[in-house]
């Protein structure tokens, strides 16, 4: 520093004799602050610069009240009076104005380097290194869209703070806040002007807003986060921007910020070497100038600093671009002269200055022609860790947000963060999802319990290691009061906080997503119809007499009987039917009829029976009357076959609905569901006409058809067979429907929707959770986990449902094989009578006894290798012979 001191010293005295120094003014609120030091600093690294050897600057400081309009103008006024080439500072404050229309008057530039509001009439000679106020709000939206955030509270200080976000307010004016459909998505909240904080961050709390954007002074931040450590705010559940570019200056150490996520943006990068050369060189004139510089290093050093320091460079480079100091020369001038003309060399300074193109310790700078506002700049964003911040993304006007971390890494960043931290898993007694193990009273903490969200849970811990506690409630999934918004049961226990995840029969819905958030869903489902089997029907042995009544059936042998007796005798009327038994007889002694009574009954039957017969009429009348009983068995026959298939259709087991329609089309069977849960909601703000009219049904019987739980609901339709029907979720049905085979589903799903975990809004671990449970689901484990605890663990499984088989059972045709084993015991029974009186002809005519002639013609039968039987001829015939 020594040596910078002798140089600055010695070119002072060169330059002194070469060329005369252009005079800037520097304009602060404040002696001996960061921002003179860094102004003075500046004008003597430009005249030590040997890129800038024919400029010389001298630096000015005029300390004024900002406020004091009168007092400020005339300060600049008698300033002018000994020439000067440009003025820096005095933006934002009430004399800006003044000075400003000074400098348009003498066409001297004015350069500032803090936030200022875009006038609303265009400066002539005016430049501003601070970002443009729009494009720098802009940078804020999408560092907050980025970020997902679909609302959040802004929390201010001043009023030029809401200028300064005009963007991000104007972005989310109008939209519907998640946490409340019915407000705003933005809260705007101002701090008191006292220092106590804590009644307006309790509210913030209560809000159960997740997402705090901060704009305050940089001297405040601390207290405001620690005032917000004491309320509670700073857990992982919230998560706070700060829009001060100082924010980095800040020590955070004494603040126990847990695992919340703090971010902040920043103009300047402190860890470039060529800022912390600045830096080193503002410490040691603040050394010289005897002033504390404990505090001072490149991050503690304010952005306004930094910039004043790049708006020196900036003005020296546009008086070395347009001759240097020779050319450039200031010259006095007076305010009170209204005949005097401007500067002479101000309107090329001015515009030399908005056409370059520079790069700083603030980065990369443009500026717009004609306003002087500078429009482009790096936003960066940065996250406060416990080793310090750490630079997660870039934001500028023209590339928009670049992450400079990958996803793998901001995943890894979220498992490390949930290490350390022991889950507050709520859930409910609910089968097949969370049971108590038989002998839970003999052990402790998980081991108590099993079901699918136990595996399922442990799964996920063993996928990013993490550690989980279970607790139970008694109160269902949870339900709104509509009078302060707050929810019940597991829904409630996440709202509140008071749990990190919530996980059972969780469905996912629109008025849950207003209280908490869900991680991707686990299972997939529908609402349905619960509903008793159909009742067995009644079997009957003779079933296939019932196509025919009793009357058809006695009508139809009566026919039968008839037509035989009256083919019978048109038979013996009809000559034709009188055939000659012997055709090779020209000329026979007797005729011989084949229609006997017995061969007319013969062929009736085989008529009927689609068999025929080979007797066969030859009359005239004796056709027409067989035709006639043709068409007859023709029609009873296919009559017959169609009625029978219409009985053994109409016969089989059915249900008395099979969709949902079919519910609101009759009014024996009851319906409901259970009451404020997500079937419920279903029906209740469907548009659907059919459900909005079921939904009307069931309140109008009210308790009588609402349950208030899945199992209530599956006892009654179990004790009131056909006679109730409830809606509840697919997954429920099919687990107990396995398990009651009395119980069947109906109908396909009413809709779609899915289980999910639910955590709290703004949980850091969501994203991990997620990822956890698609690799699950990509895996097939979730099948599996499914298949184990939907299937009855000792393989008992429900016999197959027939409802729409056609296959006849044995008890409903049995009577055709009664009736066949009844013909063929009367058949072998007049075989035995026909066998018995052919052994007494035997006997008679070959002078046998009856038992002889019985063994004799028994013999013959059991000969099964004979077919042959021989003709006996009697004694007396053989003498003939």
């Amino acid at each position: 520093m020594l040596v910078l001191e002798l140089l600055i010293s010695i070119l002072s005295v060169v330059t002194s004799e070469v060329v005369e120094p252009i005079t800037i003014v520097g304009l602060f609120p404040s002696e001996n602050s960061i921002e003179q030091r860094a102004f003075e600093l500046a004008v003597h690294k430009v005249n030590l610069d040997p890129n800038l050897y024919d400029v010389k600057l001298q630096a000015q400081i005029k300390t004024i009240d900002m406020n004091d309009v009168y007092n400020a103008g005339k300060t600049v006024c008698n300033t002018l009076e000994n020439g000067v080439g440009a003025f820096f500072g005095a933006a934002g404050f009430e004399s800006s104005n003044i000075i400003q229309s000074i400098c348009d008057k003498i066409e001297i530039p004015r350069i500032e380097f803090r936030w200022e509001m875009t006038p609303k009439k265009q400066p002539n000679y005016y430049i501003n290194l601070f970002p443009e106020p729009m494009l720098l709000s802009r940078g804020y939206t999408a560092i907050v869209k980025d970020m997902d955030w679909t609302s959040f509270t802004l929390i201010y200080q001043r009023k030029n703070g809401l200028q300064r976000l005009q963007h991000l307010i104007q972005d989310f004016s109008g939209i519907s806040k998640i946490s409340d459909p019915e407000s705003a998505a933005l809260v705007i909240i101002q701090l008191p002007e006292n220092d106590d904080f804590r009644p307006l961050l309790k509210n913030v709390k209560k809000s159960l807003e997740g997402h705090i954007v901060l704009d305050c002074d940089t001297d405040i931040i601390l207290k405001v986060l620690k005032q917000a450590e004491d309320v509670g705010l700073l857990d992982e559940y919230h998560t706070f921007i700060i829009t001060s570019p100082d924010a980095h200056t800040v020590d955070y150490s004494n603040i126990n910020f847990k695992r919340t996520n703090i971010t902040t943006v920043r103009l300047i990068n402190p860890t470039t070497p060529t800022v912390n050369d600045v830096v080193s060189d503002l410490s040691f004139v603040r050394q010289r100038m005897g002033l504390d510089i404990e505090e001072l290093n490149a991050h503690t050093t304010t952005v306004n600093a930094l910039i004043l320091y790049d708006a020196v460079n900036i003005f020296a480079k546009a008086v070395h671009g347009l001759g240097g100091t020779n050319k450039i020369i200031s010259e006095p001038k007076n305010c009170s002269d209204h005949n005097s003309t401007g500067w002479s060399n101000g309107y090329a300074l001015i515009n030399y200055m908005r056409v370059i193109e520079a790069e700083g310790l603030s980065g990369v700078m443009r500026f717009d022609s004609q306003s002087g506002q500078r429009n482009y700049f790096t936003l960066e964003m940065v996250e406060l860790t416990k080793t310090g911040f750490k630079k997660i993304g870039v934001w500028d006007p023209e590339n928009g947000m670049t992450y400079t971390r990958t996803r793998s890494q901001m995943l890894h960043d979220l498992v490390q963060a949930n290490m350390n931290k022991t889950f507050i898993v709520v859930s409910k007694i609910t089968e097949p999802y969370m049971m108590l193990k038989d002998d839970h009273k003999d052990r402790v903490g998980n081991d108590k319990y099993q079901g699918y969200v136990v595996d399922l849970i442990e799964m996920i811990a063993r996928e990013i290691n993490i550690t989980y506690e279970f607790r139970l409630r008694n109160d269902g999934n949870g339900k709104k009061d509509k009078k302060t918004g707050k929810w019940s049961g597991l829904i409630g226990e996440v709202q509140e906080l008071r749990a990190d995840l919530a996980v059972c029969d969780l469905t996912i819905t629109h008025e849950r997503r207003t209280a908490v958030d869900f991680t991707t869903p686990f299972m997939n489902l529908g609402i349905s119809i619960l509903f008793s089997k159909p009742k067995e029907p009644e079997t009957n042995l003779f079933s296939f007499t019932q196509p025919l009544s009793f009357h058809v059936w006695i009508y139809t042998a009566t026919a039968y009987l008839s037509l035989s007796i009256i083919l019978y005798l048109l038979a013996r009327i009809a000559p034709k039917e009188w055939q000659n038994p012997h055709p090779c007889a020209t000329e026979p002694e007797q005729l011989e009829n084949s229609l006997s009574l017995i061969n007319c009954l013969w062929f009736s039957l085989g008529s009927i029976l689609c068999q025929g017969s080979d007797i066969l009429p030859r009359a005239f009348s004796t056709r027409v009357c067989a035709a006639m009983w043709w068409f007859f068995a023709l029609i009873v026959t296919q009559s017959y076959t169609a009625n029978w298939t219409a009985f053994l259709t109409s016969s089989r087991k059915e249900s008395p609905i099979k969709r949902v329609e079919d519910l609101d089309k009759q009014s024996a069977i009851k319906y409901g569901c259970v009451l404020g849960q997500s079937t419920a909601g279903f029906f209740e703000n469907s548009n659907v006409n059919l459900y909005k009219k079921m939904w009307s049904v069931m309140e109008t019987y009210g308790d009588t058809v609402m349950m208030s739980d899945n199992n209530q609901g599956v006892d009654r339709v179990k004790k009131e067979r056909e006679a109730y029907a409830f809606f509840m979720e697919s997954s429920t049905i099919e687990y107990e429907v396995k398990r009651n085979c009395d119980l069947t589903e109906v109908g396909s799903w009413l809709d779609n929707k899915a289980y999910g975990i639910a955590l709290p809004f703004n949980a850091p671990h969501r994203t991990a959770f997620s990822m956890a449970v698609l690799k699950l689901s990509e895996s097939g484990k979730l099948m599996e986990l499914k298949n184990k605890w939907w299937t009855m663990g000792d393989g008992q499984t429900c016999p197959e449902q027939q409802e729409d088989s056609t296959e006849l059972d044995v008890s409903e045709v049995g009577g055709m094989f009664v009736i066949l084993v009844l013909g063929c015991f009367i058949a072998f029974l007049f075989s035995i009578l026909e066998f018995l009186w052919n052994i007494r002809k035997v006997a008679v005519e070959e002078k046998l006894s009856p038992w002889d002639a019985f063994i004799c013609e028994l013999k013959f039968v059991f000969k099964f290798h004979q077919s042959i039987k021989p003709v006996r001829h009697t004694e007396g015939n053989n003498e003939a012979n």
